[in-house]
């Protein structure tokens, strides 16, 4: 009878949303958790194939498109938390808009982008058939605290799930993962000529890091083996495999590997290669990487920034091209109220550069810490679409890395005013 109630309560809560402007996703699942807290878990263990989470500091939403995307490109029907809203009342709403009034979820598999501090309270309703770890590093200390305890949430999740797969080239989780048994655990990574590419959080934090040192108790099931510009090659059972991908920037093709090593353990049947091939075709999730046609005839790309470690591989890849750059800090509850971790940045990308615009409600504050490595600044705009109108009538093509709430506020103007660019 819950699944019932709690399926019609989430939709009528979503109904009467549609008559107020700017009313939340998450809402429904937050009134259903509340009368009815076992309503997830309920849902969620009758599907036929279980649940797969997908949790980690950085990726997680792009992650999770790919590895929907390979399932539904063979089949499956995946129910999943597409908005983003990866709290258990962003789950419940979801659930509960999917679900068929009689309660019956109509999919094989749910595959579900978890937040870190919300995957240990998830796998108490369900639990996960497969958890994929992706990377842990310091993300809003204000509300989460230090490394050791995200990776503790993390390792909570992988204990209580079936089976894992996990970042081989990540400190915390290889630990957490080498106190489990070793036929549960499989592992997606890097070469080690890419390791200058993708630094942990110690090497961020310029402390030793184990990592270097320790490696996992098997090789990775998939590999990421090179990549140049938009094309990644994947090593696979020892055999080279390479793509175009539509997703640009380094952190992506890593991602990329991440869901290829977790689809092959969900689609036993479906050959590297086609797996390879169909991750070519994922499109960008929203406000990672997507591109704009601007009033001058120039383009934007929006990129989202939210910790040294995404911040850093962001600049890995846009900083020593040749675009115009803004960056646009907020700090507001979403974003983390602590903005001190822009000082662990690695701003080397852009030495003898100069950032055109800051903006955002720490837009001060970001362009004190580029001048302490001597990288200029033109403008100083807090308000991110007044900044955004300076680049209206500029011809070439613009950068803006931005933290997620002036994010946000930049996809919606773009969205409505600039033509997409595909």
């Amino acid at each position: 009878m819950q699944k019932f109630l709690g399926t019609v309560l989430g939709k009528s809560v979503k109904a009467g949303l549609a008559y107020r402007k700017g009313g939340g996703q998450a809402l429904p699942g937050l009134v259903v958790e509340k009368l009815f807290p076992s309503y997830v878990g309920a849902m969620l263990n009758k599907l036929p194939e279980g649940v797969v989470i997908i949790t980690g500091t950085n990726g997680k939403t792009t992650t999770t498109k790919m590895v929907v995307h390979l399932l539904k490109a063979n089949g499956k029907k995946v129910l999943t938390n597409s908005t983003g809203s990866n709290l258990t009342r962003g789950i419940a709403s979801s659930i509960s808009q999917h679900a068929k009034i009689s309660g019956k979820l109509p999919f094989d598999i749910a595959v579900l982008e978890i937040d870190e501090a919300t995957a240990r309270r998830l796998v108490r309703m369900v639990r996960p058939r497969w958890t994929l770890a992706l990377n842990v590093s310091r993300d809003q200390l204000d509300r989460y605290g230090e490394v050791d305890t995200i990776a503790s949430y993390i390792k909570a999740a992988m204990e209580a799930s079936e089976k894992v797969v996990v970042n081989a080239d990540d400190p915390n989780l290889l630990k957490a993962a080498q106190g489990l048994a070793d036929k549960r655990v499989h592992y997606f990574g890097f070469s080690d000529k890419l390791g200058r590419f993708f630094p942990n959080d110690y090497e961020l934090a310029a402390i030793d890091a184990p990592s270097r040192q320790s490696k996992a108790a098997k090789s990775p099931d998939v590999q990421l083996a090179d990549f140049k510009k938009r094309s990644a090659t994947y090593l696979i059972n020892g055999r080279k495999y390479s793509a175009d991908l539509k997703l640009s920037g380094q952190h992506n093709f890593l991602n990329g590997a991440a869901a290829l090593a977790l689809a092959r353990q969900l689609l036993p049947d479906v050959s590297a290669e086609d797996l390879v091939r169909e991750l070519a075709d994922v499109p960008l999730a929203f406000g990672r990487g997507e591109k704009y046609r601007l009033k001058g005839g120039g383009t934007v790309e929006l990129v989202l920034v939210k910790n040294p470690a995404s911040f850093t591989q962001a600049l890995a890849s846009y900083g020593s091209s040749n675009v115009n750059l803004m960056i646009a800090i907020n700090d507001n509850i979403a974003d983390g109220r602590d903005v001190s971790w822009l000082w662990d940045v690695n701003f080397g990308p852009l030495a003898s550069k100069k950032v055109g615009l800051t903006s955002g409600r720490r837009a001060a504050d970001m362009a004190l810490r580029l001048r302490y490595d001597d990288i200029g600044v033109g403008e100083i705009e807090p308000d991110p679409i007044r900044a955004l109108s300076r680049l209206d009538h500029k011809s070439g093509e613009h950068v803006i890395l931005a933290t997620y709430t002036a994010m946000l506020r930049l996809y919606a103007k773009l969205s409505k005013s600039a033509e997409k660019v595909r």
